[in-house]
C-alpha cells in the first residue's frame, strides 16, 4: 500500500471540492479516492471535523498567503497590483466557489472564508495606500474590487482568464474616474 502524506489528503480534498462538491468530503470518499484504509485517515486526522479544519488552513495558505508572499517580492506598488491580479486570474475559481457555498452550512468553513476575505481586502487596501490612495478610500475601493471579483467568480466560474482581465480593467477604469 502506498504511503500517503498529509498534503496528499489536502490536494485530494481540494480536487474533490472542485469536481464533486463539498458533500463528497467524507472519510469514506477520501479513502476511496486515495485507495487507502480509514486507518490511514485517522493516522493524520482525529475526525472529519479535524480534517476540514486542516483542509481550510491549507486552502488559506495555498490560495491567499502564498500569493501574498509572491506579490511581496515585487518592489514597485503598481507592479505588485499587476502581479496580484495576474496570479488571481490564473487560478481556477471552481474550488473557491464550492468553498463559499459550503460556508453557508459549515461553521468551520465559514470562519476560514471570513478570515480569507478580510485578509484579501486588507492586503488590497494596503497596496492601494502604497499607490497613494487615502486609507479610508483605499479600503472602500478594495471592498468594491474584491466584491466584483467574487461576484464574477460566482456568476461565471469558468470564465476565461482573458475575459476576466478585460472586465477587471473596465471596472478599474470606472472606479478611478
Amino acid at each position: 500500500m502506498k504511503k500517503i502524506e498529509r498534503e496528499d489528503w489536502f490536494t485530494t480534498g481540494l480536487e474533490i471540492l472542485k469536481n464533486d462538491g463539498f458533500l463528497k468530503i467524507t472519510i469514506d470518499n477520501l479513502c476511496d479516492v486515495l485507495k487507502v484504509t480509514k486507518g490511514s485517515f485517522y493516522h493524520h486526522f482525529k475526525n472529519a471535523d479535524g480534517y476540514i479544519d486542516a483542509l481550510m488552513k491549507y486552502w488559506v495558505d495555498k490560495n491567499t498567503k502564498s500569493l501574498i508572499l509572491q506579490v511581496d517580492k515585487v518592489k514597485a506598488p503598481y507592479e505588485k497590483i499587476e502581479k496580484l491580479n495576474k496570479l488571481v486570474l490564473q487560478r481556477s475559481h471552481k474550488t473557491e466557489q464550492v468553498i463559499r457555498g459550503w460556508s453557508f452550512s459549515n461553521e468551520v468553513v465559514r470562519k476560514y472564508v471570513t478570515e480569507v476575505d478580510e485578509m484579501r481586502i486588507e492586503y488590497t487596501a494596503n497596496l492601494k495606500i502604497l499607490c497613494g490612495e487615502q486609507a479610508n478610500i483605499a479600503r472602500q475601493l478594495a471592498i468594491l474590487e474584491y466584491g466584483c471579483l467574487i461576484g464574477i467568480q460566482q456568476l461565471y466560474p469558468d470564465m476565461p482568464e482573458k475575459k476576466q482581465l478585460e472586465l477587471y480593467e473596465l471596472f478599474s477604469k470606472g472606479i478611478v474616474k
